[in-house]
């Protein structure tokens, strides 16, 4: 990195924008991207991967979220927590989680929340050995919970929008309440009960603001969305890694199709994630246990 020639042009930051208290997100969590340029930079032969070698790029670049797709969709599974987290107290300081519409929305948030940590679970309970001899994430759940993750974000975010409500368009910042006369109006306004008392009302809020509706919430946002490149190349992953063959061979004998059909079809086995479990390998692999081969 600090080879001559070699400039890094970051983009403009979020934190320092406004007081920590109104944006705590934004202050506290914001990762700097950058674009960097290499004006006539020397590299070692030694640091060089390859060299004019397209077929070797492609194959990187097919291979590059093996492992660090894990990490991605983590991402995801805290962000939820953090939507459930605070649409949840939005809605419990005023007893609207007793509605079953409330209700009704909370529950899409947990589905959300739960499916990501499902594949996360599987993909670790049927992880499989890469080509090169190491233990890696079941590719083929791996890829299909970064979709789930990824496609359902947006909307999930407008579901935690809704549960928190226009206050978070609408509160003061801090210096509002704090003021000798605008203070007591927050007070009295702000104040819900002798628990939600207008200072953590005012922290909740900022806090939800910050993660759902702020300069900082969009670009979550986007990156999520693009940052292990864009959504046609995560469901292409999931094309290339799905253990399409066990489904055929499943329709093939359901349907009495003819031997010679599933021969021509030319299916490509992927990761067998359920077929590791239940497929005809399983069975094949409990058979000769059992027999001793």
């Amino acid at each position: 990195l600090g080879s001559p020639g070699i400039k890094m042009i970051c983009r403009t930051g979020f934190a320092g924008r406004a007081p920590a208290e109104d944006y705590p997100l934004s202050n506290r969590l914001d990762e700097i991207d950058a674009l960097v340029v290499f004006d006539n930079v020397l590299v070692p032969w030694e640091n060089v991967l390859f060299y004019r070698h397209t077929r070797a790029a492609t194959f990187i670049r097919a291979t590059l979220h093996r492992y660090s797709a894990f990490a991605f969709v983590q991402r995801n599974l805290r962000m939820a927590d953090l939507m459930i987290g605070a649409a949840l107290f939005n809605v419990r300081q005023t007893g609207l989680d007793k509605q079953p519409a409330v209700q009704e929305k909370l529950s899409q948030l947990a589905v959300y929340r739960e499916g990501i940590n499902a594949h996360m679970t599987a993909a670790i309970a049927t992880a499989e050995k890469s080509p090169g001899g190491l233990l890696m994430p079941n590719q083929s759940l791996l890829f299909t919970g970064r979709v789930h993750a990824c496609t359902n974000l947006p909307a999930m975010m407008h579901l935690a929008r809704e549960l928190c409500g226009g206050q978070i368009c609408v509160t003061p910042d801090s210096a509002s309440f704090r003021h000798p006369e605008t203070g007591k109006w927050m007070e009295k306004f702000y104040t819900i009960n002798d628990d939600w008392l207008a200072e953590d009302r005012r922290r909740l809020l900022a806090f939800a603001r910050d993660l759902l509706n702020s300069d900082y919430a969009g670009h979550r946002l986007t990156f999520q969305l693009f940052a292990q490149s864009a959504p046609f190349a995560h469901l292409a992953a999931v094309y290339r890694n799905f253990d399409w063959g066990e489904s055929l061979e499943f329709a093939h004998k359901a349907a009495g199709l003819s031997e010679g059909l599933l021969d021509n079809m030319g299916a490509v086995a992927g990761d067998a994630s359920a077929g590791q479990l239940f497929g005809a390998k399983a069975r094949d692999k409990q058979a000769t246990s059992a027999t001793g081969g």
